[in-house]
């Protein structure tokens, strides 16, 4: 007589990154999901609009470049212990078709460059960065205000680093940029500067 015993304690998920929430809205048309789980031995996910993995870890789990496509996309964590018992976590990603910019495009000798304007790009730089397994990067200045804080050629050398390292992560070869070297006060910020960062984020993404 073979007694199987089931297991003692069920099995849990829980989906942290990139929110804890139940749905989430971007214009990247991938991202990392990340969380925990507990008496498990397997991490999966699937996309009901294609495409799935096995997670790295477990107890504490990450997938990175988890492809979406535009609208909504069901995203779906299943967690197996060693018995075959199995949790799920899930989430609704929306991802709109378009990734838009304030004074898009910025217009030489028209258009000054804003705080704005480096904010926007940090926080999408960011985003593709975590997506593609990178953290998030340390800003000079992390915080700029409007009207306070000048827009200076590091935060231009900064944005085009971080976004250097992301497209290393994906593979793919880094854009070639107008003024490659930039040097504080004798390189003057332009609307192409501007302009090619924003490109070269819709293009990885």
């Amino acid at each position: 007589v073979t007694v199987t015993y089931a297991a003692a304690t069920a099995p849990t998920v829980t989906i942290t990154t990139p929110t804890a929430s139940p749905t989430y809205g971007t214009s990247l048309s991938s991202l990392s999901l990340g969380g925990t789980a507990s008496g498990v031995t397997q991490v999966t996910w699937a996309n009901n609009r294609g495409g799935g993995g096995t997670a790295t870890g477990t107890t504490s789990w990450t997938a990175s470049g988890v492809v979406l496509q535009t609208g909504a996309n069901l995203l779906t964590v299943t967690a197996r212990d060693a018995a075959g018992n199995t949790a799920t976590g899930v989430l609704t990603v929306t991802l709109s078709s378009t990734l838009a910019f304030t004074d898009d495009p910025l217009v030489a000798q028209r258009t000054l460059s804003r705080a704005l304007h480096i904010t926007e790009l940090r926080a999408v730089i960011n985003s593709v960065r975590v997506a593609r397994g990178l953290a998030t990067f340390a800003w000079t200045d992390p915080t700029l205000t409007a009207g306070s804080t000048p827009v200076k050629m590091v935060h231009l050398a900064e944005l085009r680093a971080a976004l250097n390292q992301a497209y290393q992560a994906a593979g793919r070869t880094a854009p070639a940029y107008t003024d490659p070297t930039v040097v504080g006060r004798l390189t003057l910020i332009k609307a192409i500067h501007v302009n090619e960062l924003r490109a070269a984020v819709r293009n990885i993404n």
